[in-house]
């Protein structure tokens, strides 16, 4: 099969106008972790661990006694999550599991991907395409429009003002100063 070649920013057009033509994003190792743990109706967050820095030290203090609790929950979440993580990992259905699991996403997305090549969805957005090609075509027409329209009359205004002699004369004379206040002395 023969694939058109499209820019990312069309891609994105076509999933914004058509949802049912996302892609699947490639699953992780927590999310078919995850998933693996699921089929033994174990649920685990594996989110919690990105955030065991804050963990490393307990504040003691006995005013701080909910603040502590909470850290002892997020700490207890992660010890379990490393347990669940590490069985999963040394299962012996986990590998097939994922394979599997990875191979169902590529297939996916490949199907997606025919489906965007396919005759009907070049033709549904072929419109689409021209009108956004001209759209960067047409801001820029329209922004040096308005530049123009700022700059002519500002450019007009300062010829004006430097064609007036008298403008002029007093813009670089310095006569209107009061008493002047010099820095070095005669000695």
């Amino acid at each position: 099969m023969i694939f058109m070649i499209y820019t990312q920013k069309q891609i994105k057009l076509i999933q914004e106008k058509r949802p049912d033509l996302r892609f699947q994003r490639i699953p992780t190792l927590d999310d078919l972790i995850v998933d693996f743990l699921k089929k033994f109706d174990v649920i685990v967050n594996p989110k919690l661990q990105r955030s065991n820095n804050d963990l490393s030290t307990f504040n003691y203090n006995l005013l701080n006694f909910d603040e502590n609790k909470n850290l002892y929950v997020k700490q207890n979440e992660i010890s379990e999550w490393e347990q669940w993580k590490k069985w999963a990992l040394e299962h012996l259905d986990f590998e097939e599991f994922r394979v599997r699991k990875i191979q169902e996403n590529q297939i996916y997305n490949r199907n997606i991907l025919e489906k965007i090549n396919s005759n009907d969805i070049k033709e549904e957005f072929k419109y689409v395409f021209e009108e956004s090609n001209n759209f960067g075509f047409n801001k820029l027409f329209f922004c040096g429009f308005i530049l123009l329209i700022i700059i002519f009359p500002l450019t007009i205004m300062v010829l004006n003002f430097l064609q007036d002699k008298k403008n002029l004369n007093s813009f670089y004379l310095f006569d209107k100063i009061e008493n002047p206040i010099f820095l070095y002395t005669n000695q």
